[in-house]
């Protein structure tokens, strides 16, 4: 029992270390997407020039300090449409529940669709100034949400947010509300985001040299994989191969940017690029899948098998119980809070909100919009059955209803167990670490994946993918 106490205590003050030692630094949005603006020196006059889509991140635009000043609250409405479909509904239903009880003279309109119906409505009916009055969906529902900020069609909700006494944007996850910013209006609200970590155990990274204090940087951090497959070159990257590839994941902490949405034109750092997929082409297997791993061989136990676990298990919950499993299997949970292009951390927004401009009841879905963020909703389980969190796919963008989860999460599955606080304060602190928030247009990766992944499966070289790359991003940004 000493021995054990002994692990878990050096096990905490590694962790809590590696966060001490990985400071980072806030790092500004870039107004044309809302991802993370590349800090660079000063330029160099005898420099090369640069070449086709490698261009610098574009210096932020002085936009006009917009005037709110003459800014009233929208009349009262007896209606409010919302468009619901089956996941998305886990949050929604509830929410709508809350509303109704605090506004019962308030007609609701709740049309229930399918996947596939709510995208397709969405993308027409939004344009023509029809649709719901609150736009409420997973990230990749819009192909380029970004771009639909370009378009005009969501209001400003900076006004709204001001003159809401009860709202403080203080009680939300750093950085991460301004991800759906642009020219200065806040367009898009995040409701639920991933966090970019993965988990391993520190004697996993010790075993191929890798120092976890010593990540700091993006760059960093892929040679650390590549250091761990010159070690482990049959194991997996991750605990699966994500989506279709890595690709995907290792763009997302990226925070990169692809498309100056101002300008019309590609805006994406080729030698970054370039570096993730050798990552991904490191892993490729010969069948052009990624290597995975077996899950009949690991008996449900996160064994020193790979270097972490994928974006897609970074739930408050999924957390604790990782670190628990990985300490009881005798080793020392690690937690990796990955590095974005500027040395900051960037989450991924799971699922966010928006009003469109053209709403008939903009009050009444602004006070939806209140309620999804609230603690009601943000910490709320499900009142029957086993009692699951309403936002469960990644984590609440409210600070306090992450710590909720934690702590509901040590006391229905470990009740008693005197570790659980310490994992619960490492938690906290990556929590805390985070600097911005991004989405990987759906768009976007369909263009990496066509004319990229032939680069990472060895079928072409880079300079004829890259150049195919810019080409087609050059035809996107420019319509």
């Amino acid at each position: 029992m000493k021995k054990r106490i002994l692990s878990l205590t050096l096990s905490l003050v590694l962790l809590l270390a590696s966060f001490a030692g990985c400071g980072t630094e806030n790092i500004p949005a870039d107004p044309g997407n809302g991802t993370p603006a590349k800090t660079d020196a000063p330029a160099d006059p005898d420099a090369p020039a640069e070449k086709p889509g490698e261009a610098s991140e574009p210096a932020e635009p002085e936009w006009p300090e917009p005037d709110y000043s003459d800014f009233v609250m929208p009349e009262e409405t007896g209606e409010l449409t919302v468009y619901g479909f089956e996941m998305i509904n886990l949050v929604l239903s509830p929410a709508l529940e809350i509303f109704q009880e605090k506004y019962p003279d308030v007609k609701v309109n709740f049309v229930k669709l399918t996947d596939d119906e709510f995208g397709a409505r969405v993308e027409t009916e939004i344009p023509a100034g029809k649709g719901p009055d609150l736009l409420f969906c997973y990230a990749n529902t819009i192909p380029d949400p970004y771009k639909t900020m370009a378009s005009g069609l969501f209001e400003d909700l900076t006004p709204y947010f001001l003159n809401d006494p009860d709202f403080s944007f203080d009680d939300f996850l750093t950085g991460v509300m301004d991800f759906g910013k642009y020219r200065g209006q806040r367009q898009l609200i995040p409701v639920e985001v991933q966090l970019p970590l993965f988990k391993t155990s520190v004697e996993n990274l010790a075993d191929s040299g890798i120092d976890p204090d010593g990540i700091r940087t993006l760059e960093d951090f892929c040679a650390a994989c590549m250091r761990y497959h010159e070690n482990n070159p049959e194991n997996a990257l991750f605990s699966d191969g994500g989506d279709e590839d890595y690709l995907s994941d290792l763009i997302k902490i990226s925070g990169m940017s692809f498309v100056d949405y101002e300008r019309q034109t590609p805006v994406v750092d080729e030698e970054t690029l370039h570096t993730l997929l050798d990552v991904c082409r490191a892993f490729d297997s010969e069948d052009g899948r990624p290597v995975g791993i077996d899950y009949k061989q690991i008996s449900g136990v996160l064994e020193r098998m790979y270097l972490g676990s994928n974006l897609s298990n970074s739930s408050p919950m999924v957390l604790i119980n990782d670190m628990w499993i990985v300490s009881h299997a005798g080793e020392t949970p690690c937690i990796l809070p990955a590095k974005d292009i500027g040395s900051g951390t960037t989450a991924e927004v799971v699922s966010y909100a928006a009003i469109p401009a053209a709403s008939r009841n903009k009050l009444n879905a602004y006070r939806l919009l209140e309620i999804l963020l609230s603690e009601d909703i943000q910490s709320g389980y499900t009142k029957t059955g086993w009692k699951a969190a309403y936002i469960r796919i990644g984590s609440p963008v409210r600070k306090s209803s992450f710590a909720d989860h934690l702590y509901f999460t040590r006391d229905e599955m470990f009740p008693g167990d005197p570790d659980i606080d310490g994992y619960i304060q490492v938690i906290l602190n990556f929590r805390d670490s985070v600097t911005s928030a991004s989405i990987l247009p759906s768009i976007i990766r369909r263009y990496l994946n066509l004319e990229m992944m032939p680069y990472v499966r060895g079928e072409k070289g880079w300079d004829d993918c890259w150049k195919r790359f810019v080409s087609t991003l050059e035809l996107y940004a420019s319509e």
